[in-house]
């Protein structure tokens, strides 16, 4: 009966061990080539006919980096952002710049210029920093805060 028991336990640690090893060999794909191909292309033409694709990058709750910090739901705040912009005569934004450093394997921090487009031709720079996390096998915009562009470089 004892070998039976040290049997167990000696599959059950085997199990883990390999289940902990499969985990660590899933590739994370890169955090910059995902903002890159992924993230900022969605702005590129007609932003706000996209805007379920653009919310599905960000978690679900985001926090106010500001006094309060208060809780906010991040995809319903990114909607309603594109509908308010292009109400403001926004057309579509491209990266102009983007600084990335990964953190640990799976949280990324970015700080991004983005060029945007208005009618009549009008251009405008707006900069922000992000904080991305890789869970559940992607990549999503967990934190963000508007930053000044000539502040920090960009």
């Amino acid at each position: 009966m004892e070998n039976l028991i040290r049997a167990c336990v000696f599959l059950a640690v085997l199990g883990m061990a390999v289940a902990s090893f499969a985990q660590e060999q899933t590739e994370i794909p890169a955090a910059d080539e995902w903002y890159r191909t992924e993230y900022a292309p969605l702005y590129s033409d007609k932003p706000w006919d996209k805007a379920d694709d653009i919310a599905a990058h960000f978690a679900e709750t985001g926090h106010n980096h500001d006094e309060d910090g208060s809780e906010y739901n991040a995809r319903d705040r990114i909607k309603n952002s594109l509908e308010e912009w292009k109400i403001e005569g926004w057309i579509r934004s491209e990266l102009a710049e983007l600084e990335y450093d990964l953190l640990n394997p799976t949280t990324a921090a970015f700080k991004a210029k983005w060029r945007d487009y208005y009618t009549g031709g009008n251009i405008g720079y707006e900069c922000g920093w992000y904080l991305a996390d890789y869970v559940d096998g992607k990549w999503l915009i967990t934190e963000y805060a508007t930053i000044s562009c000539g502040d920090h470089g960009l």
